[in-house]
């Protein structure tokens, strides 16, 4: 699912309507207040889990750019709706110096890879 700006600013206001609501809560604010009274500090952190589904008749999945973006607001994404075409092993090039290397350190390697 490909996240444009309008979505992510809609994201953004839904994460601060959240923090608003919590954060003007009288019921939530006396609940605090009985813990300070009781003789302890409180810090409060709450998580959200938001599911996005566009309505479509294909399914749709989530870049990790996108998926990044959300966790920086602190919305956690499944694994499950991640664009897999996207999830690579990073390549890297082993040269025979570094197979020498490699083994000069008692490293095994299996030169298939």
């Amino acid at each position: 699912m490909q996240l444009d700006d309008r979505m992510k600013q809609l994201l953004r206001e839904l994460g601060h309507a959240i923090n608003d609501s919590v954060s003007e809560s009288e019921r939530i604010a006396e609940a605090i207040s009985c813990v300070r009274g009781a003789g302890f500090d409180i810090v409060l952190k709450l998580d959200a889990t938001i599911g996005l589904a566009k309505r479509q008749a294909q399914d749709s999945k989530m870049t990790h750019q996108d998926r990044r973006f959300l966790e920086s607001l602190h919305i956690r994404v499944d694994d499950e709706i991640l664009d897999e075409e996207e999830i690579e092993e990073p390549k890297v090039a082993i040269t025979p110096q570094d197979i020498k290397f490699l083994k000069s350190l008692k490293i095994s390697f299996d030169e298939e890879l």
